[in-house]
């Protein structure tokens, strides 16, 4: 990937530490089982706050990915172990969107976006109020004096917690990128499919603004924390499809019919090889995008998006199918793991929008 974000800044021992860490947090939270409490949450929907403060403040993972200047730490491959472990656990926290998405379009803004960072690394909500569900730029403008925005964007993850926004916004033909701090913005919640994601319409009417860029140069900012969240998304998805994969495999070894276990049946093994084939180019399609140099990172995100995307949609399905009638029970948690599916399918642009896009960045 391009940018200053390095690829790693931790040895393989302390990545692994830091995976556990974060795991063992998640698993003490009762999660993925508790993403259920979180339907109809009305305070700080889809947030756990009592587990993010654990990550972000006590583990620290706030902070991940995010430039030493402003207390952060670790690179890329950091990045996508935290968003891996929690997908894995289907942990209502901000990560991906908060500290990823608005942070890293935060740290391509210059020193302008330092004290902002500072207040993700502690631990603050940051929103990015930047692009729709289809990864299309929002509809705000900005005055020309650079003083405030008005309009409005949907599917603003964790828009109702957030502290501070982070506002791609239009002056003439240009994008430059403000933040709104969240006292002078109005958040809506939505209705989210995925308990542990929730979503919110943020408008902004002539709102009192903090311009980061001029002249343009926000395009660029946008574009690379996007790519980078992207990674990030799949990352989770692919956290995700692991866990799936795991589960399934665990309850074929017992689960009996005609006295022999249902993991010896051959269509089973048959279904159970495609599934594991799918983790598995979704991971070696993310190891490539993260370690091998690429002059193309956005083609890069987008395919990996876009393969992750459908491994994980697949993979969840299996599960459903392969746990039988147990697996279409509310007290299951494959439906808690084919919500995030969804969620994350749909996350800055679905794979039929990414694979449109790898054509027009290939010029195909």
């Amino acid at each position: 990937m391009s940018g200053d974000l390095p690829l790693s800044s931790l040895d393989p021992a302390e990545r692994a530490e830091l995976r556990s860490t974060i795991r063992a947090a998640a698993d003490e939270s009762g999660f993925p089982s508790r993403a259920r409490d979180l339907e109809g949450q009305s305070a700080d929907p889809g947030l756990d706050a009592d587990l993010w403060r654990v990550l972000a403040e006590e583990i620290g993972i706030a902070g991940v990915g995010l430039p030493d200047s402003a207390g952060g730490l670790g690179g890329l491959a950091e990045i996508l172990d935290v968003a891996e472990e929690l997908g894995a656990a289907l942990a209502p926290v901000p990560y991906l969107t908060s500290t990823v998405l608005a942070g890293q379009i935060l740290a391509a803004c210059g020193d302008a976006a330092t004290p902002y960072l500072e207040r993700i690394v502690s631990g603050q909500i940051a929103a990015a109020a930047v692009t729709d569900r289809a990864g299309r730029l929002g509809e705000i403008t900005c005055t020309s004096d650079g003083a405030s925005v008005t309009g409005s964007v949907r599917f603003v993850a964790y828009g109702t917690s957030a502290a501070f926004h982070v506002v791609a916004a239009l002056i003439g033909d240009d994008v430059d990128l403000f933040i709104v701090e969240a006292g002078d913005a109005q958040a809506h919640p939505l209705p989210s499919l995925d308990f542990t994601r929730p979503s919110a319409t943020v408008t902004f009417d002539s709102s009192a603004a903090t311009r980061l860029t001029t002249g343009g140069s926000g395009a660029a900012a946008l574009e690379y924390g996007v790519d980078i969240a992207l990674l990030a998304t799949a990352a989770d998805q692919l956290g995700g499809a692991q866990r799936c994969f795991d589960m399934t495999l665990e309850y074929i070894k017992f689960r009996r019919q005609f006295n022999r276990e249902i993991g010896s049946f051959q269509a089973i093994k048959h279904r159970m090889a495609d599934a594991l084939m799918l983790v598995e180019m979704a991971r070696s399609g993310l190891d490539r995008a993260t370690w091998e140099h690429s002059d193309q990172p956005s083609v890069d995100a987008a395919v990996v998006k876009a393969w992750c995307t459908d491994a994980y949609n697949a993979v969840v399905a299996e599960t459903i199918q392969l746990h039988g009638g147990v697996g279409f029970t509310w007290e299951h948690d494959a439906h808690l793991y084919f919500r995030r599916a969804r969620y994350d399918a749909a996350f800055l642009g679905d794979a039929t929008y990414h694979r449109a896009r790898i054509a027009a960045l290939l010029d195909w």
